[in-house]
């Protein structure tokens, strides 16, 4: 236009710049040299900024969709879970545990490719992560290396037997406990680092046999499941080194007298179980308590335990 036309130079990128941003409005009356440049600024800036503010918006879309169709969005509120319990496949034996984890007030992390079971998930106020759990990255998504134990639940026992190997390397300390629904699997599955093996057509034949032959013991333990009505629960505690029940005898604590609570078992640092101590059975730090006792009663001895309450 400068030299086309013969407009001074201001005129021309005034001109320029309404033409190339599709503006193409008429100048103001008397509008000045330094008003053509604010107007050159202003759309160029606006310009701008709306073409970044869509590029981040279609980005921000599309990185969705690619997630989503990979089945790997990531809840952002993972990363900063610890102490979480982590169920992978959501089926009727994943569903179960998931519940009785929730029960216990612990927070729940399930994994599935079944978009219609994680919706009944978090309906349910547990995190929901829809992935593969066999692949590495997703468990890792899960924060498995903060996790307090996993439960590998799918129907394929060499996807758990995969997940099993892949979450004790990522985390040495977590309680696993895995699914078998092949008995030769059981001893694969314990190999490669599972904490506890579960099979539950065989624990469910066991339940029903109990329940024929031994009618009493099969009510006591149903305990278990229905304590809830009766505001009992069974639990465990590990005694510290500092609480008050160290190098006291079972007679000697509270825990019968003011917590009406029974010891089931006593779990030693040796790996030994001693089921049903003795009154002279003294307790030493690093024992693990198995109780039976008023719910209300947990968050006391919990604390009691860590050498943070008294007796």
């Amino acid at each position: 236009m400068r030299f086309i036309l013969g407009l001074s130079w201001m005129d021309s990128l005034y001109y320029v710049t309404t033409t190339l941003t599709t503006v193409g409005y008429n100048p103001p009356a008397n509008l000045t040299d330094e008003g053509k440049l604010f107007i050159v600024v202003f759309l160029a800036v606006g310009i701008l900024v709306i073409g970044l503010t869509l590029g981040q918006l279609a980005e921000k879309v599309l990185n969705r969709q690619i997630l989503d169709a990979l089945g790997r969005r990531r809840d952002r509120r993972l990363e900063k879970l610890s102490g979480h319990w982590i169920v992978c496949g959501l089926g009727r034996v994943g569903l179960s545990v998931a519940e009785a984890i929730a029960e216990e007030n612990l927070t729940v992390v399930v994994l599935d490719i079944d978009e219609s079971k994680l919706e009944l998930a978090r309906e349910k106020g547990w995190y929901a992560l829809k992935a593969d759990a066999t692949h590495e990255e997703n468990l890792r998504a899960c924060a498995v290396e903060r996790a307090a134990g996993l439960v590998v639940s799918t129907s394929n026992d060499a996807n758990n037997v995969y997940v099993t190997v892949s979450a004790r390397s990522l985390n040495k300390g977590l309680r696993i406990i895995a699914r078998a629904n092949d008995p030769q699997s059981s001893g694969i599955l314990y190999r490669v680092g599972a904490d506890k093996v579960v099979n539950p057509l065989l624990a469910g034949a066991s339940a029903m046999a109990r329940a024929a032959v031994k009618p009493a013991v099969s009510d006591f333990l149903e305990i278990v499941h229905i304590s809830r009505q009766f505001d009992l629960d069974f639990y465990s505690i590990t005694l510290a080194s500092d609480s008050p029940l160290v190098g006291l005898s079972l007679s000697e604590s509270p825990l019968r007298s003011r917590y009406n609570v029974l010891v089931v078992a006593v779990k030693t640092r040796e790996e030994q179980m001693v089921y049903n101590p003795q009154g002279s059975h003294v307790f030493r730090e690093g024992d693990e308590l198995v109780l039976l006792g008023p719910r209300a009663a947990t968050p006391e001895l919990r604390r009691i335990a860590s050498g943070l309450g008294t007796v």
